[in-house]
């Protein structure tokens, strides 16, 4: 992985990201672009100057947590809608990697529109890193959902390179009394699939995988969790699935979310 797009906007949830992020890129010897949007709703000359403020603040908090790396990274404070100028910040760049903290709880907006990280994901083409829990140590234990897609696939290779030493953990959710179904269609998936070295048999789990991720993660503390952007369709960026969509506003742990 050689380049990392981190999403700051100065708040606590944002702060664990941009740590995940610093650690990430400083492991894997990473170019880091820190990018945050500043509301062009203001005044010119008031954006500029918060533009100005942002810049510098940026700059301390990276020299603060990273102070010991050489690391090689831009800032980039630009003005505007946020989704728009991050995903022209993507088109640009092309990283391997978007870094975001999670959504700002709005109880009644929530309800009628999709959230800013939901908006995000569905546009950007890069697999998308969401940061819920703390940063302070590399990930553990990998939980990661299989479905049957490419996207599950391109999940669970981003998986390895973001956590290369974690344990992992894969399951299917199948219909209830369908589990040699469920066993036949995953190992005609996995003939053709391009998974990575040493990936572990899944668990077959009855049920929906909303249901099987709580039960799992019930039984087991999982500081990471992989899942498919959408499941067997072909409208990728168009639209994100039911359970990734749930997931990302309500994450149980930190979410990896491929295409």
């Amino acid at each position: 992985m050689e380049h990392i797009v981190v999403a700051s906007d100065l708040s606590d949830r944002s702060e664990q990201a941009l740590r995940r992020a610093i650690t990430l890129a400083a492991r894997m010897g990473a170019r880091l672009d820190v990018c945050h949007v500043v509301d062009s709703a203001m005044p010119l000359g008031i954006a500029e100057d918060v533009k100005h403020q942002v810049q510098t603040t940026l700059e301390k908090i990276l020299r603060e947590h990273a102070p010991d790396t050489q690391l090689n990274y831009a800032i980039n404070v630009l003005i505007g809608d946020v989704v728009d100028e991050i995903t022209q910040l993507l088109r640009e760049t092309s990283p391997n990697l978007l870094v975001v903290g999670v959504h700002r709880k709005r109880v009644f907006l929530d309800q009628i529109k999709e959230t800013t990280m939901e908006r995000l994901i569905r546009a950007s083409r890069q697999p998308v890193l969401l940061v819920a829990g703390p940063a302070d140590q590399d990930y553990a234990n990998v939980l990661g959902a299989v479905d049957l897609s490419r996207a599950c696939e391109a999940a669970m290779r981003h998986a390895r390179r973001i956590a290369p030493d974690a344990a992992l953990t894969l399951f299917h959710a199948h219909e209830v009394s369908f589990i040699k179904e469920s066993q036949r269609d995953y190992a005609t998936w996995k003939a053709v699939a391009a998974l990575p070295d040493n990936t572990p048999e899944p668990i077959f789990v009855e049920g929906k995988p909303e249901d099987a991720i709580h039960d799992l993660m019930e039984q087991q503390s999982y500081d990471l969790l992989t899942l498919g952007a959408h499941t067997r369709s072909n409208l990728g960026r168009l639209m994100l699935g039911g359970l990734t969509a749930r997931m990302i506003r309500k994450p149980p742990c930190d979410l990896l979310v491929a295409k």
